[in-house]
């Protein structure tokens, strides 16, 4: 995917740093792609790994739905003019009076992994579909999310049935196979425990809509290249060969896939040092960090790659941090980078496929300067 656009509007602009530039059209590229690579299925974009306005507007104009996953992200849609039907209440941990709420509003698709969940959507959402989240294994995604969320296969088995007694609707299973996730078995072995509880759940007389099996499809950092069509073809005849032509809908929610190439962050070196004459490695302080955007370089969780602007010269490895006065705001230290020799104070690097899930984690912390967002078509 190119990003030459967005390299030209930097390169014509006089920004002050740390900005996102999103290229529309490369969003527009990116949820065509996973369309046409699963035509059948539905896609609800997770509205959290990038929540502007003006992406919403852009996937709403190709037909996309929404995964929301809180009230706030629900009257955001609904300001655009996105119907409550093409969206999604994903999150399974919701406060009573948010459900009423979005139920008043239209809203008529709801997620649980839990009885007492499952009660508050009774109460205050009745009549409504429901879809239970599955636990199922991370291994492999650089961004987990196995324990916090979902439940055992048999602990879903018994909550959809209860589902039904309480009159609501049992429409789906749901699971997510960790974010940037590069192990395509995840998701096969997700779809066999998915296929158990619908076998089971077929037998008892409750036939279900959809399987949603979450997001988590990969994007190029730096230590990944990622084929969609083959990814796609090998999932595909996955779930055709565990179904054995089931009339079931699949539903994916990509957020990072979407939005992440879209993007580009400028950012501008604050400071070169060594702590010590004999150090071997330079410290690059940056003025963006953990706390003004790259919350995921958590334990290098996410390494995105990092190209120095107007500066071609050797290159030799570095540490890099952000620039508050917080001892965790290192970015990167045990993966190698490596930046020109001669970087001084004052110049400018450029993060690539940082379009999501950075301006969502900006905060005021120390006062610094926000990460500003801007828009090309």
């Amino acid at each position: 995917m190119s990003f030459n656009n967005i390299n030209k509007f930097i390169n014509n602009s006089k920004l002050e740093t740390p900005f996102l530039v999103i290229d529309l059209s490369l969003v527009t590229k990116s949820y065509k792609s996973i369309k046409k690579f699963f035509p059948n299925s539905r896609i609800y974009y997770a509205v959290k790994a990038n929540p502007a306005k003006e992406i919403l507007n852009s996937l709403k104009n190709e037909g996309s739905y929404f995964d929301v996953s809180s009230k706030n992200e629900i009257k955001l849609c609904l300001s655009q003019s996105i119907k409550p039907s093409n969206l999604s209440f994903g999150n399974t941990v919701k406060k009573e009076k948010d459900i009423l709420w979005a139920y008043k509003k239209g809203i008529e698709l709801f997620a649980f992994d839990s009885e007492e969940e499952l009660n508050k959507i009774e109460k205050n959402a009745k009549n409504s579909k429901v879809f239970c989240r599955l636990q199922v294994p991370n291994q492999g995604a650089n961004w987990p999310l196995s324990k916090k969320f979902g439940c055992s296969v048999n602990m879903a088995k018994e909550l959809m049935i209860k589902a039904k007694k309480k009159n609501l609707f049992p429409a789906g299973l749901s699971f997510h196979v960790g974010s940037q996730q590069i192990n395509i078995n995840r998701w096969i072995e997700s779809l066999k425990l998915c296929f158990e509880v619908y076998s089971y759940l077929k037998d008892k007389n409750i036939l279900l809509d959809f399987i949603n099996i979450g997001g988590g499809i990969p994007v190029d950092y730096t230590d990944y290249n990622f084929d969609i069509e083959s990814f796609a073809q090998k999932l595909n005849n996955a779930i055709k060969n565990i179904f054995k032509g089931e009339p079931i809908q699949i539903i994916l929610e990509p957020g990072r896939s979407i939005v992440a190439k879209a993007g580009i962050i400028e950012s501008e070196v604050i400071l070169v040092s060594k702590k010590n004459k004999s150090d071997k490695k330079r410290w690059v302080y940056l003025d963006i960090g953990r706390f003004g955007g790259l919350a995921e370089t958590e334990a290098e969780a996410i390494r995105y790659k990092i190209i120095p602007v107007n500066n071609s010269s050797e290159c030799s490895s570095v540490n890099i941090a952000g620039p508050s006065c917080d001892g965790a705001d290192i970015l990167y230290e045990k993966h190698n980078y490596e930046l020109p020799i001669n970087l001084m104070s004052g110049d400018k690097v450029r993060f690539y496929a940082a379009g999501a899930y950075t301006s969502v984690y900006v905060s005021d912390f120390n006062g610094l300067q926000r990460l500003r967002e801007y828009f090309i078509k």
